[in-house]
Order: C-alpha cells, then sequence, then structure tokens
C-alpha cells in the first residue's frame, strides 16, 4: 500500500466514505494518482449539471489512462439524506457528511469561493495542481492534457498580442524583465472607472522615477467599441480583443474573482501582489511599490478581509515604534520559518500581524473579546468563530511563539468561542 502525503492525512483524515465502507485514504495515493477535491451539492443545479461530465471524464481516465483521477465529494448539503441521495450515483469516495469543521477548513484553504469547484493534489506531494480543474473538465473532455498544471504566466504572456491604446502592437519581450501589472478591468464597471484614473496617476508616477514597470489591461469588456474606448483612457499596454481565451487563462491563472482587480508581477514575472488595487488607494505616492507582501504586516484596515477568511496571528503590543518593531522581530523568525515550510502546497495560509494601540487594533480586540493588556499574542480564526490565546504566564519570545503556534498546527490548543465574551458582555456578567 502507498503511503499518504502527511498534507493529505491531514486534510482528509484517515478514512473516507466509499459505497462499500470506509476506505483507507492511503488507497487513494500514490504515483499516479492524483487527487480531486470535488466540492459540491445536490441542492445546487450547476452542480447536477457538471456531476455527469465530471463522472464521465472520471471513467474515460480510469480506462485510458495512467495516470488515475481519484474524486473526494466535499459535500455542501443542508442534511445526510440529501448528502445520501446525491452522493449515491456517483463512483467515487466522500469525506464524511458529519465531518463538518473539516469540510470548512478544506473550503477556506483552497479558497472554494462557489461550487460546483474541482481542485486538484498530487497525492505523492501534498501540493495543488489546479484549482480550477472545473472548467477544464468541461473544455477538455477527453482529458487530454489532464492533469492540467497550469502554465507559467510568463509562457501564457509571451503568447499575448499586446498593444498600445492607438492599435499597434508591441513585442511582450520589451516589458518582459520589467515590473508588470496585470488590469483586470470593463468598461461597464462603475468601481473600474473611478480605479483607473487612481492607476493611471500611480503608473505615471512610477515610470517618472526610472521604474521599468508596465501595466497590461486585460478586459472583460462586451464588446470591441467598448474596449477600444476604455483603452484609449489608459496610458498602457493592453491583451488585443481577438485573445479573449488568453484573457481567460490569465484570469484563471491569477484566481480573479472580480473586477477591478491589479496583479503585481515582479521581472520573473511571480506575483508579488494580487491586491495592489487596495495598496494603489493606500499609497498614493506609491513609495512602497512595487508592495512586496511582508511576511509579518503591522495590522491595518485593508486587511480585515483576510482576517475574516483565514486563520490569523496577531502580537499585540503597544503603538511606540520601538515596541512596534521589537513585536515584529519576535514574528518574524517564525513567520518565515511557517511561510516556507508551506509555500508550496498552494492553499490558504495563516497571516502573521503586528497590532498596536489604534483604531482598528481596538477593534479586533472588541470583537473577539481580548484583554486589554500588552503583549498578546493571539490566533484569531473569525470565520469559524474561535480563538487560541498564547498563555499570560509566559513570557512572549520568539521560541514560545513557535511554540505556540507548533501546537497549533498540531491541534494541541484548545480554541475559545469568540461569542463567549460577548454574550457575558450582553448579559452583565463578569
Amino acid at each position: 500500500m502507498k503511503m499518504a502525503h502527511p498534507n493529505i492525512v491531514k486534510w482528509l483524515g484517515t478514512n473516507l466514505v466509499g459505497h462499500s465502507g470506509p476506505v483507507d485514504v492511503n488507497n487513494i495515493c500514490g504515483p499516479d494518482k492524483i487527487i480531486a477535491l470535488y466540492f459540491s451539492a445536490n441542492w445546487c443545479p450547476p452542480c447536477r449539471n457538471f456531476t455527469p461530465q465530471l463522472v464521465a471524464i472520471y471513467k474515460h481516465l480510469k480506462e485510458n489512462t495512467k495516470q488515475q483521477l481519484e474524486v473526494v465529494l466535499v459535500s455542501s448539503d443542508q442534511d445526510d439524506q440529501a448528502f445520501q441521495d446525491y452522493y449515491r450515483d456517483m463512483p467515487w469516495l466522500a469525506l464524511p457528511y458529519q465531518d463538518s469543521k473539516r469540510k470548512l477548513r478544506l473550503s477556506r484553504r483552497f479558497r472554494v469561493a462557489s461550487i460546483p469547484s474541482l481542485v486538484l493534489l498530487d497525492s505523492r506531494s501534498g501540493r495543488v495542481i489546479t484549482r480550477t480543474a472545473t472548467e477544464k473538465v468541461v473544455s477538455d473532455p477527453e482529458g487530454l492534457e489532464f492533469p492540467w498544471r497550469p502554465r507559467s504566466l510568463d509562457d501564457v504572456l509571451s503568447t499575448a498580442s499586446l498593444v498600445d491604446n492607438t492599435g499597434q502592437v508591441k513585442p511582450y519581450d520589451n516589458i518582459r524583465d520589467g515590473y508588470k501589472g496585470l488590469y483586470f478591468s470593463a468598461h461597464w464597471c462603475p468601481p473600474c472607472k473611478a480605479f483607473t484614473p487612481q492607476l493611471v496617476s500611480a503608473y505615471e508616477k512610477i515610470r517618472k522615477r526610472g521604474e521599468k514597470f508596465e501595466i497590461i489591461f486585460i478586459s472583460s469588456d462586451r464588446s470591441e467599441d467598448s474596449f477600444s474606448s476604455y483603452h484609449a483612457t489608459m496610458p498602457w499596454l493592453a491583451v488585443s480583443w481577438e485573445q479573449d481565451e488568453l484573457r481567460r487563462q490569465l484570469a484563471s491563472l491569477n484566481e480573479v474573482q472580480g473586477i477591478p482587480t491589479l496583479v503585481i508581477l515582479g521581472p520573473d514575472s511571480q506575483s508579488i501582489t494580487t491586491d495592489a488595487r487596495a495598496l494603489v488607494g493606500e499609497d498614493p505616492d506609491v513609495q512602497g511599490f512595487p508592495w512586496v507582501q511582508q511576511s509579518v504586516e503591522i495590522l491595518e484596515e485593508r486587511h480585515m478581509a483576510r482576517l475574516q477568511e483565514s486563520p490569523c496571528l496577531l502580537l499585540f503590543t503597544d503603538g511606540e515604534s520601538a515596541e512596534l518593531q521589537f513585536a515584529r522581530d519576535v514574528l518574524l523568525p517564525v513567520a518565515e520559518e511557517y511561510l516556507l515550510e508551506n509555500q508550496q502546497e498552494g492553499g490558504m495560509q495563516l497571516a502573521f500581524y503586528v497590532a498596536g494601540e489604534d483604531e482598528m487594533s481596538d477593534n479586533v480586540r472588541d470583537f473577539a473579546c481580548l484583554e486589554d493588556v500588552v503583549p498578546l499574542v493571539a490566533i484569531l480564526d473569525l470565520a469559524e468563530g474561535v480563538k487560541y490565546i498564547l498563555e499570560h504566564d509566559v513570557e512572549v519570545s520568539t521560541a514560545t511563539v513557535h511554540n505556540f503556534l507548533t501546537r497549533y498546527t498540531k491541534d494541541k490548543l484548545e480554541s475559545q468561542p469568540l461569542s463567549k465574551c460577548n454574550a457575558e458582555e450582553a448579559t452583565g456578567d463578569s
């Protein structure tokens, strides 16, 4: 029997549901095994439409290829009977329906924003191959390019027909070795039209400083006339209107969920940040360009969305610059080690923040019912409604924070509900 990668066991558990009883997770692992996590539900019409397509390619790959696809249903059904009714005709395995906590963690780890969603994992390495396999099943029903390992951004961009705002074609090689911004936008989108003038101003300031930086407009417009008139307001390049499939590929590779989105790529065409829209707004003088994400950041309003969607480790301290720097120095080795160990997994990772004495930090303390003491180390999981607090009698240091994080990652910490303190306050209890 092939042994499952530790990540696979951590994410799926040791046993899955089969039609004839429990199945050891090791049975779906091996050098030629690709694991597909199928996020779906009986109540979802697009899921019910997609499932027969997935069944067809699943059977085709089983019969005709060496590289085997093993599917695991991760159900979003509202009760066990609905799950059983839906799973009955599926020829694969499922995550135990009762394991709601694991289902939530999988959805968040792999950033599942809607269903149906199909995430492919390499069973040997435990790494994500692609989070957009749903569209691949539809576009490649014979599985000719299975397992659909994504092309690199540089490879895709090198095939792009880039035009300036007068329609002149410009070679990608002219901008390949500089910083690049991928601007996903459209003329019909009011937030896009509001953001574009801000981006023009930022672009001109960056270029004036002598930075090698070019933006590529990737349009979601509904007609070529709209595309052309909108591009005319921009001093940068665009993927030509005719290359609609390439634009879709770029959106998929960058996991664009909505517009406007601005992605910054380095000279190596690796993503630096996918949140450059917010950063442009917060840094009008573009002093922080290219906005390389830090392993440890000072907590700000723009981080609130991240706090709400994934667990975060925070070290609360006072607002003095020396104390903020000390707190960052404590967290930095822990964060860098954690991110290095988890960077290949391809899913949502823990974020690390230093929180000072400001309104944002106070709001987080109030929401999570954290004591107004410093230093204070906490892991907050707002989506699951729980928190983990480093013991108050433990000195805050790199070693103690490292131990705290290790216990968290190994499920050795006892969680506290976020709502407990709020409920006590509401009833006047102390």
